[in-house]
């Protein structure tokens, strides 16, 4: 199988519903394609987008995450460890979640982070990936209550987004 997966793995379709706990808690769309590299690295590109909107609520975000993978014996199974970049930009109002209720926060997100993790071969297609994650994420935005501005804000958060168990399949 690793044999056939190897002459395959010039892409792969990550068609889990996200590779990290806070966007599938949140219910966030997520979707990345991974590609090979040479001989053991490969280089993945994941995306959200949330375009609710509910009422006079709204959660409207995109991310955009590519990571670089060195994998122990050949990609796409095994043992790996990546490095991440990460950028997006939010609209959050009306949402009943922590305090975030009765206020629109508009801005945008920069970060980065490093992910160990295993792939466990299914068969020549399929996969399921476990993996650990951190990243450190900066975010700068604009706060509203109404029509009004209460001026930017700004800050950081350590977040586990490169966490989670994805169901892989290989494009062939």
């Amino acid at each position: 199988a690793n044999e056939a997966r190897r002459t395959a793995a010039h892409g792969i379709l990550h068609l889990a519903d996200g590779s990290s706990p806070l966007p599938d808690a949140l219910l966030v769309p997520t979707l990345g394609v991974e590609h090979t590299i040479g001989n053991r690295n490969t280089l993945s590109v994941t995306a959200t987008y949330m375009p609710y909107a509910v009422g006079s609520s709204k959660w409207k975000n995109f991310t955009l995450q590519p990571e670089l993978r060195w994998w122990h014996n050949e990609p796409l199974a095994g043992f790996f460890f990546g490095v991440n970049i990460l950028a997006g930009a939010f609209n959050i109002d009306n949402v009943r979640l922590g305090g975030l209720y009765g206020r629109q926060r508009q801005g945008y997100i920069v970060g980065g982070g490093a992910t160990v993790g295993y792939h466990r071969v299914l068969s020549d297609r399929w996969g399921l990936e476990l993996a650990l994650g951190v990243d450190a994420l900066y975010s700068n935005y604009e706060r509203f209550k109404g029509d009004d501005s209460e001026g930017r804000r700004s800050g950081f958060i350590v977040l586990p987004l490169g966490t989670g168990v994805t169901l892989v399949y290989v494009l062939k």
